[in-house]
């Protein structure tokens, strides 16, 4: 069965809609997509791209019938936006293409979820409890936010964090040996799932410079990393590294010795991913009891509407979602 595919626009105001219609025509050979969003900013956009809204046809939810040769849109509510703009107005549109996204997902409408970027800042103005996708879908699917990881994956490389959308002075309060297991276990899923090997490699880095240097800058890869590794190591097949420095085990990742690496914290992972090229990434959220991905980047309000964006980024999330399908079904040998 041809997978079906969610894919919610993102903010209209910023590069998802454009980037989405890019995708459009690679992504009808590899899966069915239904399309979530502001039905006149993307009609709009279309017609700014020279693209054909002839295969679109507008529904009420994301069912799909019998006609394969369409693309459904499931338009949600929200006010004409003659020129859309970072407003109330925008994030509401938002909001309410990921919700009606998410509910066609838990009525089995679609199999997994593609998430064009939204301003997670301008979402808080409305919903003040908004930190981001990855806690949002952890809630709707009935979990807490512990339950889910923040992953970036390609073919090549698997990257966990520990910890998410926080300030750096809770990072040591938010690291355990449950969010640890629970990241761990997360990673080598994924890294079998896309297919690469059912014998992860795993690089663990540590908290503190230097991996805390045996204690001197920091005690936590003494007391607790370390420890975690070597009990851990062999979990569903895995050959676990660590404490290595943060510098050093992604220069290794990008080397190839490693399959997948557990970051601490946000900027700790997502500094050296994107100097060191990792473009082809996709931000997967694993922990959910469906399959959800989507570019590594944000809006880019700068260069919205010019029909410069690179929609590069979004196809690999379409495929990625695509993949790990695939590969939930068929894990690695």
């Amino acid at each position: 069965m041809t997978p079906r595919i969610a894919i919610s626009l993102g903010d209209p105001a910023g590069i998802g809609p454009e980037i989405t219609i890019k995708c459009l025509k690679t992504a009808k050979h590899i899966c069915r997509p239904t399309l979530f969003g502001h039905w006149p900013t993307f009609a709009q956009t279309c017609q700014a791209l020279n693209y054909s809204t002839d295969d679109i046809q507008i529904v009420q939810s994301g069912k799909l019938e019998n006609d394969h040769s369409v693309i459904r849109f499931v338009e949600v509510p929200g006010p004409d936006l003659a020129v859309p703009a970072p407003n109330d107005d925008a994030a509401r549109i938002q909001l309410n293409a990921l919700a009606a996204a998410v509910t066609a997902i838990q009525k089995g409408h679609c199999d997994a979820l593609v998430t064009a970027p939204v301003s997670k800042a301008l979402i808080a103005r409305i919903e003040p409890d908004f930190t981001g996708h990855t806690e949002y879908l952890a809630q709707r699917a009935g979990l807490a936010k512990d339950d889910v990881t923040m992953v970036f994956a390609n073919t090549q490389l698997v990257v966990g964090l520990i910890s998410t959308h926080i300030p750096l002075v809770k990072i040591p309060l938010a690291i355990n040996e449950k969010t640890y297991a629970r990241t761990l276990r997360h990673v080598v899923a994924t890294v079998k799932q896309t297919g690469k090997t059912a014998t992860p490699r795993i690089g663990v880095a540590g908290l503190n410079p230097h991996a805390g240097e045996e204690g001197l800058l920091g005690t936590e890869e003494v007391t607790f990393i370390g420890p975690f590794c070597q009990k851990f190591n062999g979990l569903d097949g895995a050959r676990i590294t660590g404490p290595v420095p943060a510098d050093a085990v992604f220069r290794d990742a990008f080397a190839g010795k490693y399959d997948g690496v557990i970051a601490a914290y946000h900027d700790q992972a997502l500094i050296p991913l994107k100097l060191g090229g990792f473009g082809g990434a996709t931000n997967v959220t694993a922990g959910l009891p469906f399959i959800r991905t989507s570019p590594d980047h944000g809006t880019a309000y700068e260069i919205a509407g010019q029909n410069i964006a690179d929609a590069s980024a979004m196809k690999s999330a379409i495929e990625m979602a695509v993949r790990l399908l695939i590969g939930k079904q068929t894990p690695a040998d």
